[in-house]
C-alpha cells in the first residue's frame, strides 16, 4: 500500500559545508557501500538518538526537528543514521514495521532536509537504489521534498545521478522528481532544473522508454516548453513509454498549448506478461504513473481548498 504523506515546510537555518563522515562526494559514483553490521552498533549522540525511538510517522505533518534540539553539529550523525540500513530493515526481518527503530532512518532524512544539510547530498543520492532494490516507496516519495529542502546545491548532483546510465530506472526517475520539486520550491531555479532534465532527455535513444515519459512527465510539470522540440523528438523516435503521460498530442494538452487533441488517442502498446501473457503496460511503470496522478490530484485538490478559503475571507470583507 503506498502511503502519501504532506511534509511541513522548511526550516530556515543557515548551512556550511564540511565533508561527510562517510561519503565524499563522486557525481559518477552514488551508489552506497555495504554498511558493516557494527554500524547499528556504533553509539549515537542523545540528540540524535532520540530519533530512533521517535516510533512511526503516519500520515502526520512532519515533526520540526530543530525542536529536539538538533544542529549544524548534528549533521554527520544524522547522515550515519540516514545510511544506517541495518538498523531499519531489522524490522523488516521480523516483518513488521512497528519497531520504533524502523522508522530512524526516516526521521534522519527529514532532519537532514529541515536542516538544508548540502553536506548530506552524496548521502542522500546513495539511497535512492532503494526504491528498485528494495520497493521502497518511502525513498521515492521522501527524499525528492527533503532534496527540496536543501535547495540550490542539489541541482547539479541530481542531474548528473539522472544522466548516470549506470543507476536504476526508478531511482532515476527519483531524481527527475527531486529536480522538479527544487523547481516548485525556487522558482527562480526553475531553468536550471529543467535543463537538467532535458540533458538526460538528450539520451533518449539509450534511455528506458519508461525513463523518458517520467522526465517528460517532469519537464510539463514545470511548463518547459523552452525543451518542446527535444520532447517531440524522443516521441518521434517512439522512445516514449506512453502509459506515463499520454503522447506528444496529450503532452501538448497538458502544457495548454492545445485545447484538446487533434486525433483519437493511440492504442497502448503491449508489454510481456507473466507466464508469456501480454500486458496493456508496464506494470511497474504504471504503478509509478499511477502514485503521481494521484499526487497531483492531492495537490490540486488542497490547492482548490486554499482558494476557496481566500475567496470566503475576500466575501467576508
Amino acid at each position: 500500500m503506498v502511503l502519501w504523506r504532506q511534509g511541513a515546510g522548511a526550516i530556515g537555518c543557515c548551512s556550511f559545508l564540511y565533508a561527510p563522515l562517510i561519503y565524499s562526494y563522486n557525481p559518477h559514483k552514488f551508489n552506497a557501500p555495504e554498511v558493516e553490521n557494527a554500524l547499528t552498533e556504533q553509539t549515537y549522540s542523545e540528540a540524535v538518538r532520540q530519533l530512533i525511538y521517535l516510533g512511526e510517522v503516519g500520515d502526520k505533518p512532519w515533526l520540526n526537528y530543530l525542536t529536539l534540539g538538533l544542529t549544524q553539529a548534528d549533521i554527520p550523525e544524522l547522515i550515519r543514521l540516514a545510511q544506517d540500513v541495518d538498523l531499519r530493515w531489522k524490522a523488516t526481518e521480523l516483518e513488521t514495521e512497528d519497531l520504533s527503530e524502523w522508522y530512524a532512518q526516516i526521521h534522519a532524512w527529514r532532519a537532514l532536509g529541515q536542516l538544508k544539510a548540502e553536506a548530506a547530498i552524496p548521502a542522500l543520492l546513495g539511497l535512492l537504489h532503494q526504491v528498485d532494490d528494495d520497493d521502497d516507496d518511502w525513498v521515492a516519495e521522501e527524499l525528492p521534498e527533503v532534496f527540496a529542502m536543501i535547495g540550490q546545491a542539489a541541482i547539479n548532483p541530481l542531474a548528473a545521478y539522472l544522466a548516470d546510465s549506470a543507476q536504476k530506472l526508478y531511482a532515476r526517475a527519483t531524481a527527475a522528481e527531486a529536480l522538479k520539486a527544487i523547481a516548485e520550491a525556487f522558482p527562480e531555479r526553475r531553468a536550471e532544473c529543467a535543463a537538467g532534465l532535458a540533458a538526460a532527455l538528450e539520451a533518449y535513444q539509450q534511455n528506458d522508454e519508461a525513463l523518458n515519459g517520467f522526465i517528460i512527465s517532469a519537464m510539463v510539470d514545470l511548463k518547459a516548453v523552452e525543451h518542446l522540440g527535444l520532447i517531440e523528438r524522443a516521441f518521434q523516435a517512439d522512445k516514449v513509454d506512453e502509459s506515463v503521460l499520454g503522447d506528444f498530442e496529450d503532452v501538448q494538452v497538458e502544457l495548454g498549448l492545445l485545447a484538446k487533441r487533434k486525433t483519437p488517442a493511440r492504442p497502448l502498446r503491449f508489454f510481456p506478461g507473466p507466464h508469456g501473457t501480454l500486458a496493456m503496460r508496464d506494470p511497474a511503470a504504471e504503478r509509478w504513473a499511477e502514485n503521481k496522478r494521484a499526487q497531483k490530484a492531492k495537490a490540486r485538490r488542497k490547492q482548490e481548498k486554499s482558494s476557496r478559503r481566500k475567496n470566503r475571507k475576500k466575501k467576508k470583507k
